[in-house]
């Protein structure tokens, strides 16, 4: 678990994938995989200092939890770094999911002490192939966030 947020980590992460892949492979179901990043967060605890941006970072977990089904994998990867696995999505319901997401992150306001802030994410997304192993399928997510944030953030590139 992580500290900060009380989300899986990244080791909890690395081995639900893996055992999603194995299991719906068997079923022949889909698989969903989306990776966020907060923009400009360094920029965050620049500004505002560390405990500011650990209220950041706690509120975008709490969203998260909110938004995801009981049986999704949501997890802190480190840093700004969140990833929600997301088993029976095919790439049209998993790109209306994470613009939600996307857009509920956006309008969060976040207060620590006086400061009241506003974050985005960028989200990349893939749908598992069922060939690819959990590394390349994780990624190929990564190159989607990759490209959101060239795009100019504060999207979901699939």
């Amino acid at each position: 678990t992580d500290g900060l947020t009380g989300m899986q980590n990244r080791r909890y992460f690395d081995d639900a994938l893996r055992e999603y892949l194995h299991e719906f492979r068997r079923i022949d179901r889909p698989v969903g995989l989306m990776i966020l990043d907060l923009d400009h967060f360094k920029q965050v605890n620049d500004t505002h200092g560390h405990d500011v941006g650990d209220e950041v970072l706690r509120a975008v977990a709490t969203c998260l939890r909110g938004m995801t089904r009981y049986h999704d994998v949501v997890a802190r990867l480190g840093g700004e770094e969140f990833a929600v696995v997301t088993p029976n999505m095919d790439v049209e319901l998993l790109a209306r999911f994470a613009e939600r997401i996307r857009k509920a992150i956006a309008n969060l306001s976040i207060l620590s002490g006086n400061v009241r802030l506003k974050v985005t994410t960028s989200v990349g997304l893939a749908v598992w192939d069922h060939k690819e192993s959990a590394e390349d399928f994780y990624r190929r997510a990564d190159r989607q966030l990759y490209e959101a944030k060239k795009q100019g953030r504060n999207r979901v590139c699939a």
